[in-house]
């Protein structure tokens, strides 16, 4: 699958790999995951390299990774450790291992490294907003789109009133003032109002850039697929984008607010989650129709100014996916997982962000 590479990728929610191996498909992969007797998660192709078995067939014994077929045990680095039918002292074929990708737990999130290794790996892609006194509920769902759509229908400030006019959408705001954008390889931020049409004049970019100091944005974007709407200072809806394959977009939706009481968050979340799910729904419906599937193969669409965001994400995405090529991979896109370390702050990427003007 092609995607920008040398970025942390949100795969999976941390509680959906438990010590049983989890078989999934990530990035046109099929990968399996899965942890140690120290708790501590794993991933490799789910592939055992004897005879080609499904490793997520198999189980965890202690520290090692064992197939299905014919009992070959995988320490986590991926070498293997056993083979029954050589017995103990048998010989093991230097060649016979796994390529483990590297990981990050974080968040309540499994976060994959797709690039070269580097000397020293950046900061998960993740709002330092989200940090603190916060409580989640977490909507899942799957739909059968390339994740560039997906991602593009959150950034899309201007449908609201026509896919959303039963919920969100209902009071006919149909005009857009603005949205003003700043856009850098990072992420992309999102100040917008949505009105109803009186005829009112059009505010400049430089008027709309004037109102937008020191206010945070309605909406983020982090490269490459989180995404995060800023309802209030209580409420705040974030979204990963895990792509499956060229066809196929799994969402974490969670909905962070302060409701702490265990009873009350809880019901909120449920309520949350009902609005969540629904709202989702409105927008697959319309966007499972987009074609071409990958939003960057849509070269002949007609952009306006309400469409900003969507445009420096094109042009972000693009840029990522040409770096990306050119720099030097090896044959497999995984690489040992490094030891270890203390997870830095997440960038803050609020002040080297360069306006966005597409035209319109």
């Amino acid at each position: 699958m092609h995607v920008p590479r040398n970025q942390w990728y949100p795969v999976l929610a941390s509680r959906e790999v438990k010590r049983k191996p989890l078989g999934v498909e990530r990035l046109g992969q099929r990968l399996v995951f899965w942890r140690d007797a120290e708790g501590r998660v794993h991933a490799h192709a789910d592939r055992c390299p004897h005879l080609g078995a499904a490793l997520s067939s198999g189980r965890v014994c202690g520290q090692h990774l064992v197939c299905p077929f014919h009992g070959f045990e995988f320490a986590p680095e991926g070498h293997c450790r056993h083979i029954p039918a050589n017995g103990r002292q048998g010989k093991i074929p230097a060649s016979l291992r796994l390529i483990p990708y590297v990981l990050r737990e974080a968040h309540d999130l499994i976060w994959l490294w797709w690039g070269t290794p580097p000397v020293e790996y950046p900061p998960l892609p993740y709002f330092p907003v989200l940090e603190g006194r916060w409580r989640h509920g977490t909507v899942t769902a799957e739909w059968p789109v390339h994740y560039t759509r997906a991602i593009e229908n959150q950034l899309d400030v201007a449908h609201l009133p026509f896919v959303h006019r039963t919920t969100i959408g209902a009071g006919g705001r149909s005009r857009v003032e603005g949205p003003y954008v700043e856009a850098s390889d990072q992420g992309i931020q999102v100040w917008v109002t949505n009105t109803r049409d009186t005829g009112q004049p059009v505010r400049d970019q430089s008027a709309l850039a004037r109102a937008a100091k020191d206010r945070e944005p309605g909406l983020s974007f982090l490269f490459p697929a989180c995404w995060l709407l800023n309802i209030s200072p209580k409420l705040k809806i974030f979204v990963a984008f895990v792509p499956i394959h060229e066809q196929r977009t799994r969402f974490y939706l969670r909905s962070y607010h302060q409701v702490l009481a265990p009873g009350l968050a809880q019901l909120y979340e449920a309520l949350l989650g009902l609005g969540n799910r629904w709202i989702l729904s409105q927008d697959q419906r319309v966007v499972m129709t987009q074609a071409p599937a990958n939003s960057l193969d849509a070269r002949g669409d007609c952009l306006i100014g309400a469409d900003r965001a969507i445009a420096a994400f094109r042009r972000l995405q693009a840029r990522l996916l040409k770096r990306g090529d050119m720099e030097a991979m090896p044959d497999h896109p995984m690489s040992v997982t490094p030891p270890a370390t203390p997870l830095p702050p997440a960038p803050g990427n609020q002040q080297d962000m360069a306006s966005t003007q597409p035209s319109g």
